[in-house]
């Protein structure tokens, strides 16, 4: 993803919640289908998209994303929650649940 995809998903959606990941990272892969399943089950107006930091250098660089597994959430195109590393569901499930629903109820 580019910098010029990324800004026009970030005006499109009202919640967009980018994962950086990177295809050796071990804990990357075992995080993602647990996020996936939070976000998707509890948040489903949040717009999930994974990106390859690797692929997606420049991207990661201009948000400051320098660790994966790297998690950005954006609510009404600003950033509102960054994570790096292991992350509980629990915690992220904390981070989204309160803004997400003011801005969706």
């Amino acid at each position: 993803m580019n910098l010029s995809a990324f800004e026009n998903l970030r005006t499109t959606h009202p919640a967009l919640l980018l994962y950086f990941y990177n295809e050796q990272c071990g804990v990357c892969h075992s995080l993602w289908p647990k996020a996936e399943k939070l976000v998707k089950e509890k948040f489903p107006e949040i717009a999930l998209y994974r990106v390859n930091a690797a692929e997606s250098r420049e991207l990661a660089g201009q948000l400051q994303m320098l660790s994966v597994p790297g998690i950005l959430l954006f609510l009404e195109g600003r950033e509102y929650f960054r994570a790096n590393g292991m992350i509980s569901m629990e915690e992220l499930e904390k981070k989204i649940g309160r803004p997400y629903g003011l801005l969706f109820s």
